[in-house]
């Protein structure tokens, strides 16, 4: 019986990064397109407003309070690595190219299996290690990244991709005592914080409809941190690793729909690769 329902949980655990990761990609799409227009402060700190008030007005209907935690220093150690993280990413896109930072991005995986044995103390099976391995093979193939990916942007990428895959781990470990609220929470009280005392005094006046679709973005993008949190918190990280490569598949969609980008044959490869990679972890565990 437990390990039935422990089979149940991975497969629905990889589903939920796979809704989360997609959701994500068009979160980012819309803070990006307009970061040009307000800025990498400003973007930020909207995009976390627009994500925390609906957690606030959740966790008053459910009456619960999101600070209380049992283990409030390695929630605060969470929120700042990944609050670097963050603004990692958004450097990294301020100095190199969209298509060497995203390479570099999903190299995230890669790191989060020896992360996940050593620290968790997680059980390695070698098909989450191959589908890793067939979908970075797949990025790599659908981006071709050049000369551009040893620029200064790259570096910020490199380390942005560790600290976040250092960060999966630590919400996998907190999960087993700590609710997905609380580990969101403090993650973007820090955020608030930052975004305001960093770069309050360069914010512009914003179009409200612009305004709109933003906090829109950051509604969708705190639905896509609840989904990956959760299926951290039912299944193992390592095991999860591989589905964050299906980003590729609705970020190459939205540049299709946004910026007229027709994929080409390597794009098309490099998706493929990618579907082979999340299948083999499907139906293994189907079939178990």
């Amino acid at each position: 019986m437990f390990s039935k329902r422990l089979l149940a949980a991975r497969q629905s655990g990889y589903l939920f990064i796979i809704l989360g990761v997609c959701l994500y990609a068009f979160s980012d799409t819309i803070m990006k397109y307009y970061m040009p227009t307000y800025g990498v402060n400003q973007i930020t700190f909207i995009r976390t407003i627009s994500r925390f008030v609906p957690l606030l007005i959740f966790a008053i209907f459910k009456q619960t309070n999101p600070l209380k935690s049992k283990k409030i220093g390695e929630n605060i150690f969470r929120a700042i690595l990944a609050s670097i993280a963050t603004y990692m990413y958004m450097l990294a896109y301020r100095y190199t190219s969209m298509t060497d930072v995203t390479v570099v991005g999903y190299s995230s995986a890669i790191f989060v299996i020896p992360l996940s044995v050593l620290i968790l103390k997680e059980k390695f099976y070698a098909i989450d290690a191959w589908a890793v391995f067939i979908g970075f093979l797949g990025v790599l193939v659908a981006f071709r990244p050049g000369i551009g990916i040893f620029q200064l942007g790259t570096m910020f990428a490199v380390m942005a991709a560790v600290i976040s895959a250092l960060n999966q781990v630590i919400i996998r470990k907190l999960s087993s005592t700590e609710n997905e609220l609380t580990i969101i929470f403090y993650h973007h009280i820090l955020l608030i914080i930052i975004s305001l005392t960093v770069g309050f005094h360069g914010f512009s006046p914003i179009i409200p409809e612009h305004a709109l679709i933003l906090c829109f973005g950051g509604f969708i993008g705190v639905l896509a941190q609840y989904s990956i949190i959760h299926a951290l918190s039912i299944s193992t990280s390592s095991s999860l690793a591989s589905g964050t490569y299906t980003m590729l598949i609705p970020v190459t969609i939205l540049d299709y729909v946004i910026y007229d980008k027709i994929p080409d044959i390597f794009i098309i490869i490099g998706l493929t690769l990618i579907l082979l990679g999340s299948s083999l972890i499907l139906q293994k565990r189907f079939r178990k």
